[in-house]
C-alpha cells in the first residue's frame, strides 16, 4: 500500500478512483459501488475543472482549465459521453447540442443535489441495474429522466477520470516517473 503525497492529491485519489472503478465490481454491490466511484470522480473532476483563471494559476490550475476547454469542444452525442434518456430516447433529443462540460455540469448537479430528490433506483427482475437521474433538458430547462446503467456509470466515470488524470501526466517530467508520485506507507 502506498500513501498519497500532499503534492500529488488530486490526481493521486482520482487514479485510485479510475483504478477501483475498472476493477471487477463487487458481485453482490456492483452498481451502487460503480455508481459511488462515478460520482466521486464527477464530483471531483467538475468542481477542479471550473477552476477561476487568473494570473496566480499553477501549472496544475492551468491543466485543469485546459481540460475545460477540451469538454467544451466535445459534443454530448459523442462517446463515451453519449447514451439513452428514458431508457430508450435518444440522449439527443432532450440534450443535443450540450457541450461535453454542459452536459457533465447538468449532471454532477443532478447527482450532488439529493436533497431535491432527483436520483431513484432501477430495478429489473428485484436486481438493482442503474439509476436515473433527474436532468435539466437544454431544449426547455425541464426535468427530464436520464437512465444510467452500470456500465455508462463505468464509461463515462473511467473516462473522465483519464482525461483529468491525463493532464497532470502531459508535464510529468516535473513530477518524475508516476511512480514518485506516491510514498511508500509509513513514511511521513
Amino acid at each position: 500500500m502506498t500513501a498519497i503525497t500532499q503534492a500529488h492529491a488530486e490526481w493521486a485519489v482520482i487514479d485510485r478512483l479510475r483504478a477501483m472503478l475498472n476493477e471487477p465490481p463487487h458481485k453482490k454491490y456492483n452498481v451502487t459501488q460503480s455508481y459511488g466511484l462515478f460520482v466521486a470522480i464527477l464530483t471531483w473532476v467538475m468542481q477542479r475543472v471550473r477552476t477561476p483563471e487568473n494570473s496566480t494559476n499553477s501549472t496544475e490550475d492551468s491543466a485543469a482549465i485546459s481540460m475545460k476547454a477540451d469538454l467544451e469542444a466535445k459534443k454530448v452525442e459523442e462517446l463515451p459521453w453519449g447514451l439513452k434518456t428514458d431508457g430508450c430516447e435518444s440522449l439527443s433529443h432532450h440534450f443535443a447540442g450540450l457541450s461535453a462540460f454542459d452536459f457533465l455540469k447538468r449532471l454532477r448537479n443532478a447527482c450532488c443535489h439529493g436533497d431535491a430528490r432527483t436520483v431513484f433506483p432501477v430495478n429489473r427482475n428485484e436486481e438493482l441495474i442503474g439509476f436515473q437521474l433527474q436532468m435539466r433538458s437544454y431544449k426547455d430547462n425541464t426535468l427530464r429522466p436520464v437512465l444510467f446503467m452500470e456500465e455508462d456509470l463505468r464509461r463515462i466515470g473511467s473516462a473522465l477520470a483519464d482525461l483529468y488524470c491525463k493532464r497532470p501526466g502531459e508535464s510529468l517530467s516535473k513530477f518524475g516517473d508516476t511512480q514518485s508520485m506516491v510514498e511508500m506507507k509509513g513514511s511521513v
